[in-house]
């Protein structure tokens, strides 16, 4: 009878809900992040009972979450806040780019690889997670002028890296490069149109359908960018940025109520992301080989961020100075770009497993460097919307 309740769907499913909604939120009290957990929660999964490995209902979770978190980070730029602090942003992004592009020619060197994929291990290296870290501020004492710092930082480097990845993923085809380049010029020019359409003619008479509005076009975007060779992600960051630019969504009486409601569905399905990173790792990416490249990562690049980071604080903020480590470590998570290029490498290039190994290893090391380093926080800081 135990065999058979184990293998009924319906069964499994009522597992999976009960555990991944509930479990990772239980755990923040140790400190350990929701997409850790939801991570590990995966690998258990599928090591142990070899379920939902192929689930359609799980993949499509999996997407709701990543192109809904994509969403809610491209709703959170502010064009004239880019604008008004060009200068140091533009130094801020150059100075980044010649870190990745060396960090890219030093894994092509030592590990043997080609441009494009290692412009891609360079990105999974070098790019904080936007939506994980802005999540996870409040937990870090800091002023808001800190805060507004850091955030300015972390979404300017995302949009750097999503770009770099672009590049990275079509360069090797002039012509398909040139069609996925108009493509999603198409779809900025159409977005627009689109949200105008939207509030103007079915808002008015549908009350409260922005949210579902908003995720359905971050879906269908995040699906069209991976069609076209990119990945989710870009699709959805692009709608949330276009989002971003109507009152209606970030300035308006309705605006708060809109941006909750949408933090609390991707804190809802998120995990379901992560879950299903942790059902593709697999038992042949735990090598010594992996291990030992893993610590020679963190060994690494975790201190050339910090440096990296402490250097525009001294040249640029000298008056968070006194704050430097705190601010520094922050920025130093990983987690969802990690594992987004952990899956691009998975699905387009013949990578040494070591490598995917020592990525893992150092994706999830850097991601819970902040929650041990900093004080523990008060519960009630820990929200819905943290991922």
């Amino acid at each position: 009878m135990k065999v058979e309740f184990l293998e009924s769907a319906e069964y499994q499913y009522l597992l999976l809900f009960s555990f991944i909604l509930f479990v990772p939120r239980l755990l923040l009290r140790f400190r350990i992040p929701v997409g850790i957990s939801a991570l590990t929660l995966g690998f258990i999964c599928t090591y142990f009972l070899g379920w939902f490995d192929s689930d359609q209902l799980v993949l499509l979770f999996s997407r709701l979450g990543i192109t809904s978190l994509f969403l809610f980070a491209g709703m959170e730029i502010e064009l004239e806040e880019l604008k008004k602090n060009a200068g140091s942003i533009i130094k801020y992004l150059l100075k980044s780019l010649v870190i990745i592009l060396a960090v890219a020619y030093g894994v092509k060197y030592f590990l043997d690889i080609g441009l494009r994929p290692s412009l891609i291990v360079a990105i999974g290296l070098m790019t904080p997670s936007t939506g994980f870290i802005l999540n996870s501020l409040k937990s870090y004492e800091l002023t808001d002028e800190e805060v507004y710092w850091i955030r300015l930082k972390a979404i300017s480097k995302e949009i750097l890296a999503i770009l770099v990845l672009f590049f990275a993923l079509k360069s090797n085809d002039i012509s398909s490069f040139l069609i996925s380049k108009s493509l999603l010029i198409g779809l900025i020019i159409l977005l627009p149109l689109l949200f105008s359409f939207f509030l103007k003619v079915i808002a008015p008479f549908a009350p409260k359908s922005e949210v579902s509005f908003l995720v359905l076009v971050a879906l269908i975007a995040g699906i069209i960018t991976k069609k076209i060779g990119t990945y989710y992600l870009v699709g959805a960051f692009i709608a949330g940025v276009t989002a971003g630019q109507f009152k209606h969504f970030i300035k308006s009486d309705e605006s708060e109520r809109i941006l909750n409601s949408l933090a609390t569905f991707f804190s809802i399905f998120v995990p379901f992301y992560f879950f299903k990173a942790g059902l593709s790792i697999t038992k042949d990416l735990f090598t010594q080989e992996g291990l030992i490249l893993g610590l020679i990562f963190i060994g690494v690049f975790i201190p050339l961020r910090v440096v990296s980071v402490l250097i525009s604080v001294k040249f640029f903020v000298k008056n968070f100075w006194h704050n430097k480590f705190k601010i520094s470590l922050s920025l130093i998570p990983t987690l969802i770009f990690g594992l987004v290029i952990l899956s691009i490498l998975k699905e387009n290039f013949d990578i040494d497993k070591r490598i995917l190994s020592g990525l893992l290893l150092y994706t999830i090391v850097s991601s819970i460097i902040p929650s041990i380093a900093f004080k523990k926080a008060p519960p009630e800081v820990f929200d819905l919307s943290r991922v």
